[in-house]
């Protein structure tokens, strides 16, 4: 995955795929099903594009309630759709 369109249609699938994993698993299993799920984005990665990938996956775990909030004093976008407000 190297232009970030293809990053974010990724990001979008993630987080389409939370509420269900957080219905259906306890969360620590929910947390492993997450990470095996993003584990080909993160690996793929262009540099330039790792701290971005690792904020929007941060606030999508965030908004679940599934990690502390936000991190690095950097706030997770709210009431935009995260590709808009990233851009």
């Amino acid at each position: 995955m190297q232009d970030k369109t293809d990053i974010d249609a990724e990001l979008g699938r993630l987080e389409s795929l939370l509420p269900g994993l957080v219905a259906e698993l306890p969360t620590e299993d929910v947390l492993k099903a997450f990470a095996a799920e993003a584990e080909s984005l993160n690996a793929h990665a262009p540099a330039e594009h790792e701290a971005y990938i690792a904020r929007r996956i941060n606030c999508m775990l965030a908004a679940a309630g599934l990690v502390p909030g936000e991190t690095e004093g950097e706030p997770c976008p709210t009431g935009i759709p995260p590709r808009a407000a990233d851009r």
